[in-house]
């Protein structure tokens, strides 16, 4: 059965969120895992994959766009919209709504900002997977 985590940050900034989409992206990869960041628009994905690219300096996180010539080769997929299936078995959800291709995934990773809408939309999110038949955990940052 999927796995559906919820982390919420202290902090209200996006940018705390978009970082601890990177840490979770290198401690799955290196457990073997493929990952798909889910993002809103074609916009987040150029910051996802800007910030991939500037995560360490010491290491590199490697990493495509849906859509790029090499992103069938790649441990760690970016795209706004429905993940390639059997592409990944991660995924880290980036929108405010819950992923509805939750049954495609091993694991599902919410990130929740200390922020009262992202906040509310976590909520509704954690509802959602329930509603679906999962027991969402969550962990306070």
């Amino acid at each position: 059965m999927t796995q559906v985590n919820f982390y919420t940050l202290s902090s209200e900034e996006e940018v705390s969120k978009l970082q601890f989409a990177c840490r979770l992206c290198e401690k799955a990869i290196a457990l073997g895992h493929r990952v798909f960041i889910q993002v809103v628009d074609d916009t987040d994905c150029k910051i996802v994959d800007d910030l991939l690219w500037q995560f360490k300096a010491a290491s590199f996180l490697p990493h495509a766009i849906v859509g790029a010539e090499s992103d069938d080769t790649v441990p760690i997929l970016i795209g706004s919209g429905d993940c390639p299936a059997d592409a990944s078995d991660v995924l880290i959800n980036l929108r405010s709504e819950a992923c509805q291709q939750h049954q495609q995934f091993g694991r599902i990773n919410e990130i929740i900002t200390a922020d009262e809408a992202s906040l509310a939309a976590g909520r509704d999110s954690y509802r959602f997977y329930q509603s679906q038949g999962y027991q969402p955990e969550t962990h306070k940052l």
